[in-house]
C-alpha cells in the first residue's frame, strides 16, 4: 500500500512498525552496550586479538548509534503524533537541527559499520593469504624434496 508507513497524519503511520522499531532499537542499544562493555574489559595478549577487539568495539559503537537513531525517530514520530497532523510539522521537522543530527547518526552508523566490516574482511583476507602463501611454499619445498 502506498503511504502505509507514513501519511499526512503521521510521520510513522503503522503502529506495528512503531512497536517493532522501538523493540529493535532498545534491543540494539542493550545488546551492543553489553558487548562493548564485555569487549572493553577483555584482556588481550596477542596483537591479532587487540586488532580484532578494536574492530569489534568500532562495529558495536556504530550499531549502537543505529539503535539511538531508531529510538529517536520513533520518539519524534510519537511527539508529532501528539501535536497533530504531520503535514503541518513536516517542513519544520525536516529543517530542524534534530532531524540533521538523526541524519548524521543514520549515515555515519551505516557507513561506519560497512567500513568496519570491509576492514575486518581485508584483515582476514590478508591473514589467510599469508597463511596460504606459507602453505604453498611448504608444499613446493616438499614436492622439490620428494622429486630430488
Amino acid at each position: 500500500k502506498i503511504g502505509y508507513l507514513s501519511s499526512a497524519e503521521f510521520l510513522i503511520q503503522s503502529k506495528v512498525a512503531v512497536v517493532v522499531t522501538m523493540i529493535l532499537g532498545l534491543l540494539i542499544i542493550l545488546m551492543n552496550s553489553l558487548q562493548v562493555y564485555h569487549c572493553w574489559n577483555e584482556s588481550c595478549t596477542s596483537n591479532v586479538k587487540k586488532i580484532e577487539k578494536i574492530y569489534l568495539i568500532n562495529l558495536f559503537l556504530h550499531d549502537l548509534m543505529m539503535g539511538l537513531y531508531l529510538i529517536g525517530i520513533i520518539m519524534v514520530g510519537l511527539i508529532i503524533r501528539m501535536k497533530g497532523r504531520y503535514c503541518m510539522w513536516e517542513s519544520a521537522w525536516r529543517s530542524s537541527w534534530v532531524c540533521s543530527i538523526f541524519g548524521f547518526l543514520f549515515t555515519s552508523s551505516a557507513h561506519g559499520s560497512l567500513l568496519t566490516i570491509l576492514l575486518i574482511s581485508h584483515t582476514r583476507w590478508r591473514t589467510c593469504s599469508r597463511i596460504a602463501n606459507h602453505i604453498k611454499e611448504k608444499y613446493i619445498l616438499a614436492v622439490v624434496a620428494i622429486v630430488n
